[in-house]
């Protein structure tokens, strides 16, 4: 099993909208991924330990089957799915694949 994580960094002069991202990007990309997917979680950043601002605004962890099928849906889609983020952010993504141990 793997797991898909997407962090969204907490910048200065960033925006998220998560209504948009919860009930429009999130279904799309179930959608484009199928049965690939065994769980999804998105979560927003509040703070961080000592109280500062989360280094985060959002959180996305995805757990998978496959990482090759993620890849090549990725791959397939790549125009539709980074074209959407400017739909809900200005932020840019960091995208890393994990095995799960």
């Amino acid at each position: 099993m793997y797991c898909v994580t997407v962090l969204y960094p907490n910048e200065p002069g960033g925006h998220f909208d998560f209504a948009y991202y919860r009930d429009s990007h999130i279904p799309m990309m179930l959608d484009l991924l199928g049965d690939n997917v065994l769980s999804t979680e998105v979560r927003r950043g509040i703070q961080a330990v000592d109280g500062s601002s989360a280094p985060y605004l959002c959180l996305l962890n995805t757990h998978i089957r496959s990482a090759e099928q993620f890849a090549q849906v990725m791959t397939e889609h790549r125009e539709k799915v980074l074209g959407d983020i400017v739909n809900y952010t200005n932020l840019q993504p960091i995208i890393q694949i994990d095995e799960m141990l």
